[in-house]
C-alpha cells in the first residue's frame, strides 16, 4: 500500500505544513522542515510526509483510529451518554 492523499506548504518562515486528505496534521520547524525538504525532494514526497506523520500504512480512512481503537484517547467510548441541560436566566 502506498502513501496518498498528502499535500505540503511552506511558510516564509521556513515552516512546513503537512496535510492530509486538506486536514492539518502536522508542522514541522527548523532541523525537522529541512530534513523533510531534503527527503521530498529527493525521492517520493508521499512517502516521505506519510514516514514524518507516522503513518505506516496501516490506517487507510483519515479517522479510522477512533473505528479500530487505535489508542485515541477521550473517544467516549469508556463514558456512557450524558444529557446536558441548559441553565434558566
Amino acid at each position: 500500500m502506498s502513501a496518498e492523499g498528502y499535500d505540503y506548504r511552506t511558510r516564509a518562515t521556513g515552516e512546513v505544513v503537512i496535510f492530509h486528505h486538506g486536514k492539518l496534521v502536522k508542522t514541522l520547524r527548523a532541523d525537522e522542515a529541512q530534513e523533510f525538504m531534503r527527503e521530498a525532494e529527493a525521492g517520493d514526497a508521499q512517502a516521505a510526509m506519510a514516514g514524518v506523520v507516522g503513518n505506516d500504512g496501516q490506517v487507510e480512512h483519515p479517522g479510522s483510529h477512533a473505528e479500530s481503537g487505535g489508542g485515541m484517547r477521550n473517544n467516549g467510548a469508556a463514558h456512557g451518554h450524558t444529557e446536558f441541560r441548559r441553565k434558566s436566566v
